[in-house]
C-alpha cells in the first residue's frame, strides 16, 4: 500500500469503523421466512446499518464528490475492490486483479502563453481559451462567418471568427460548439474566435477548462482551438498563436468482482450488477459547499452493488451462474468506463445473461416508497421476470410511465445494450432538484427504502442467476 493511501485511509478510519458497526443483521418478516434458507442468509447481509455505512462512506466529503480522475476516486476504487476481496470475490480483471485499467489522457486548457493582435502589433480584447488542440501558431486574415449558413459549402483558409449568440447552458453549449467546430474545421479553418459577451455561458465554462483538468473524451472534445473574443470581431489580419493542451496520461480503474457459479455448465454464463462510483468531484469556488457528494447518484447504486456481493457471498450454496460486480468510472463524463468494458470485456458479452445497473435508488418518489422501475422495459422481459421473485417479499419492479423509455440510453447499462446485451439500469428514485447539486448529500437519502429495494434486487434475480428463467429481448 502506498503512504499517500495509507495516509487517506488512516484519515477514513473513523467512517470505515462507523461501517463496521452498521453490519448488524435484522429480524427476517414472516413472508421472508417463508423463503429458502440460501435466501434468507443472504437477506440477512442486507441491512439499514450496513447500507446506511457504505453510503456514508462513499458520499463523504473525504472523498470529494469521486471526481474522474481525483485522487478521492481512487481510494473509493480501493474501497470497492477491498469489500469485494473480503466477501470472498475473486477479481475479475487481467491475471485476477480486481482491477480493469486502461490509460486515458487528462486534459487542460492552458491559462496564458495566447496572443491575440492585429499584424501591427495591437492587443485585441479576449476572454481566453475556451479549448486548445495542438500548438497553433497563425498569421493573416479572418473570415466572418455566418453559423446559420449552409456550411458544407463554406471553404476557410485560416481563422474563422463567429457571433456567438445561443443561451445554451454546460454540456449542451459545448456540444453546439464542438459541432459548430468541426464543420468550420472540414471547410478548412485552422482555429476559431467566438465573440461573446461576458455574461456568456461560454465564459464560465472557459475558465473552469482552464482552472480544471478533464479526462478527454467524445463528448467533451472540439476539434478547434476556440478563443473568446469580446466586444467586435477584428477586421483584416490578425496573429493567433495559441499554447497546446496540457497532457497527461493516467490510469482509470473499473473495479470487479466474481462470484463463480456451483453449475458446471451454467457457471459459464453470468449476470452482472453494476454502477458507476463516480461522480462530479469538487468544484471550489462554487459557492459554501463546492463538493458535489452524488449520494444519490450514484453513491446508492454502488452501495447496492456492494451489499448484494456480500449477500450471494453469504448464501451457504452459490448460484449456478456466476456472479459478477463491477462499478464504472468516467460514467459522468460519457459513459467511459462501461464503454471500455464493452469493447474489451473480462467477461464474454455473448455469455453475461443480463446487466441489472443500479441507478438513484436513494429517494422514492411520491407513491413509490420499497418500488422500483426499469428503464428500457419494452426491450426485454428482463423486468417481469425479476417482479415475479421480487414480489415474494413484498417489492414491486414496474415500468415507469415517463422515465422508462426516457433514460433507457442514460446511463451505462447503454454500453452493453449496444453490444447486444440485456442490459437495463433500475432506479427507485427521481430526478430531485438535488440532482447534479452540492446538496445530494447521504443524510438526504431515505435509508429503509433503499435497504428494502436492494432486498428485492437480491431475490428478484434469483431465479435468473439459478437458471431457473433467462431473460430475452424484445422481437
Amino acid at each position: 500500500m502506498s503512504t499517500a493511501i495509507s495516509t487517506s485511509l488512516r484519515t477514513l478510519f473513523p467512517i470505515l469503523i462507523f461501517i463496521c458497526l452498521g453490519w448488524t443483521d435484522s429480524r427476517l418478516s414472516a413472508t421472508q421466512a417463508d423463503l429458502p434458507e440460501d435466501h434468507q442468509r443472504g437477506l440477512a447481509q442486507i441491512t439499514e446499518g450496513r447500507v446506511k455505512g457504505t453510503v456514508a462512506f462513499l458520499a463523504s466529503d473525504e472523498l470529494a464528490g469521486r471526481g474522474t480522475p481525483s485522487r478521492e476516486f481512487n481510494i473509493a476504487a480501493a474501497f470497492v475492490a477491498a469489500r469485494f476481496q473480503g466477501a470472498g470475490l475473486k477479481g475479475g480483471g487481467k491475471d485476477g486483479s480486481f482491477y480493469q485499467e486502461t490509460m486515458m489522457r487528462e486534459v487542460q486548457t492552458p491559462a496564458s502563453g495566447v496572443v491575440y493582435q492585429t499584424t501591427a502589433g495591437i492587443d485585441l480584447p479576449h476572454f481566453g481559451l475556451l479549448a486548445a488542440t495542438d500548438a497553433f501558431d497563425y498569421s493573416g486574415p479572418t473570415t466572418l462567418v455566418d453559423p446559420e449558413q449552409d456550411l458544407s459549402q463554406l471553404k476557410l483558409d485560416g481563422v474563422a471568427t463567429v457571433l456567438w449568440k445561443s443561451e445554451a447552458k454546460g454540456n449542451r453549449a459545448i456540444s453546439q460548439v464542438a459541432r459548430l467546430a468541426n464543420s468550420l474545421k472540414a471547410a478548412g479553418a485552422k482555429a476559431l474566435v467566438l465573440y461573446t459577451a461576458e455574461e456568456s455561458e461560454l465564459v464560465q465554462l472557459g475558465i473552469a477548462a482552464r482552472e480544471r483538468s478533464r479526462i478527454e473524451s467524445p463528448r467533451s472534445q472540439i476539434s478547434l482551438p476556440v478563443l473568446l473574443g469580446k466586444g467586435d470581431p477584428a477586421a483584416g489580419e490578425v496573429r493567433l498563436t495559441v499554447p497546446g493542451l496540457i497532457v497527461t496520461e493516467l490510469p482509470m480503474r473499473n473495479v470487479i468482482g466474481v462470484l463463480e457459479g456451483s453449475d458446471p455448465q451454467l457457471k459459464q454464463e453470468a449476470i452482472l450488477f453494476t454502477a458507476h462510483l463516480d461522480h462530479l468531484g469538487a468544484r471550489p469556488g462554487t459557492g459554501e459547499d463546492s463538493i458535489y457528494n452524488g449520494a444519490d447518484d450514484d453513491a446508492s447504486g454502488c452501495t447496492a452493488v456492494l451489499t448484494l456481493a456480500d449477500a450471494f457471498a453469504a448464501m451457504p450454496t452459490r448460484p449456478k451462474r456466476s456472479v459478477i460486480f463491477m462499478t464504472f468510472w468516467g460514467e459522468e463524463q460519457g459513459l467511459l468506463g462501461s464503454r471500455q468494458f464493452a469493447a474489451e470485456p473480462t467477461w464474454p458479452l455473448e455469455k453475461i445473461t443480463a446487466n441489472v445497473n443500479i441507478e438513484m435508488i436513494g429517494r422514492p418518489e411520491a407513491g413509490a416508497n420499497e418500488k422500483i422501475w426499469m428503464t428500457g422495459w419494452q426491450a426485454s422481459d428482463l423486468g417481469g421476470l425479476m417482479n415475479v421473485e421480487s414480489a415474494k417479499i413484498g417489492v414491486e419492479i414496474f415500468e415507469h410511465p415517463r422515465f422508462s423509455a426516457m433514460l433507457y440510453r442514460a446511463s451505462d447499462n447503454w454500453s452493453l445494450v449496444e453490444k447486444g446485451v440485456i442490459a437495463h439500469s433500475f432506479s427507485a428514485g427521481s430526478l430531485h432538484a438535488d440532482y447534479h447539486q452540492p446538496d445530494d448529500e447521504w443524510e438526504r437519502l431515505n435509508i429503509p427504502h433503499m435497504t428494502r429495494v436492494i432486498q428485492g434486487l437480491f431475490i428478484g434475480s434469483q431465479g435468473i442467476c439459478n437458471g431457473l428463467v433467462t431473460p430475452k429481448a424484445a422481437k
